[in-house]
């Protein structure tokens, strides 16, 4: 996905026809962290290295799939191995509900699990052709009053680098019209790609980079307060922009959209920056597309009909589900019903499904489909 420039890029939606919208639950990543311990989730899985080992940990930066879908895809791939092992330690299953599923989710996000890997080869050559260098040293100043990369505070946490980029691209646009030197844009992956290569070179301090985004509620506040608002209506309206964003693409589009406005833009502080995160975050993660009618196909080709289009199995029939679907639900029916269903795809013969690429979007798509309701 390309996230380059703007502060909310848009991403095309499929034709009107195929592709269904639902509306998803809000998330708290502050009560995420708190049902992560409670529901066990911490006794196998960590979180920067905090918790158990037996699991991947969640707060490590990978390449995933980024999106509650995707989420919700690999949670079910993976489901009856996790059932497993928590039997085997002897951890009661859990349910979740579809709010405690947001929860989690944006929990997830806070712990910078969907940001994408850098590459400090490359980061060291952009901090140089970007000009970075010429003012930046690494360990000590080169230029009068210019901090070195060593004294930065804001590289383990985004919320911090996000307020320190927006704040310095002003002071450092005047710099650089001055110099009649280009102002450097920088893309999400350029900036992971530097701060890999600067975090190389100063080491790691030991600071945690997770952080908690503060009320979508409050930061709506803020947005209108600081003039934000004044500016996105219409077409350029926040809400009719879809798209999925990690920490650092924040970051990368602070720093850029200074040269797309012409008025001073207002400084921001940490706690102001997180308020804003919170309620950008809120945003782009407010909706949920899927396309239908791959959807219906994979109704059949997963099996899931040999369940549901039966009574006698107890499933829930299709037209129960119809408008009740998005990832948060099925997630949250998976902890709930998924291991009974286990045991009957079993004594059928039947292997459980997995879910590749787009296919959780289409199908909670076609299960959430008004037209259910009339089969």
């Amino acid at each position: 996905m390309k996230r380059f420039g703007k502060l909310l890029g848009l991403i095309a939606a499929a034709g009107a026809g195929f592709c269904a919208t639902r509306s998803l639950t809000l998330g708290d990543s502050d009560r995420g962290k708190e049902l992560f311990r409670a529901r066990s989730c911490i006794v196998c899985h960590s979180i920067n290295g905090v918790g158990g080992q037996s699991a991947p940990d969640l707060g490590r930066i990978a390449e995933r799939g980024f999106s509650p879908y995707s989420l919700a895809g690999r949670l079910w791939n993976h489901a009856p191995v996790m059932w497993a092992a928590m039997e085997r330690e002897g951890i009661a299953r859990p349910e979740l509900s579809r709010q405690e599923v947001a929860d989690l989710f944006a929990y997830f996000f806070a712990a910078r699990y969907f940001e994408r890997p850098g590459n400090a080869r490359r980061g060291g050559q952009l901090f140089r052709s970007k000009r970075c260098a010429g003012c930046h040293g690494i360990k000590s100043p080169i230029r009068e009053g210019v901090q070195p990369v060593a004294a930065w505070q804001s590289m383990e946490d985004p919320i911090a680098l996000a307020s320190e980029m927006w704040n310095h691209s002003v002071e450092m646009r005047r710099e650089l019209d001055r110099s009649h030197t280009a102002y450097p844009q920088l893309s999400s992956q350029e900036l992971t790609d530097m701060l890999v290569y600067l975090r190389g070179c100063v080491g790691n301090r030991g600071r945690s980079a997770e952080f908690s985004p503060a009320s979508a509620v409050d930061g709506r506040t803020l947005f209108a307060a600081k003039g934000c608002a004044a500016c996105h209506t219409g077409n350029r309206a926040l809400e009719a922009r879809p798209t999925r964003y990690s920490l650092t693409d924040f970051s990368a589009a602070m720093w850029n959209h200074p040269l797309r406005i012409s008025s001073q833009p207002p400084e921001l502080t940490y706690e102001e920056m997180r308020r804003l995160v919170g309620y950008l975050i809120s945003l782009q993660f407010f909706e949920e597309r899927g396309d239908r009618e791959r959807g219906k196909r994979l109704f059949v080709t997963k099996r899931c009909a040999t369940c549901h289009d039966n009574p006698a199995n107890g499933a829930p029939a299709r037209s129960d589900l119809a408008g009740k679907m998005t990832s948060f639900d099925m997630v949250a029916a998976l902890w709930k019903h998924g291991p009974a269903m286990l045991d009957q795809m079993r004594g059928q013969n039947l292997a459980w499904p997995q879910f590749a690429g787009d296919e959780m979007a289409d199908l909670t798509a076609y299960l959430h489909g008004a037209e259910l309701k009339h089969r």
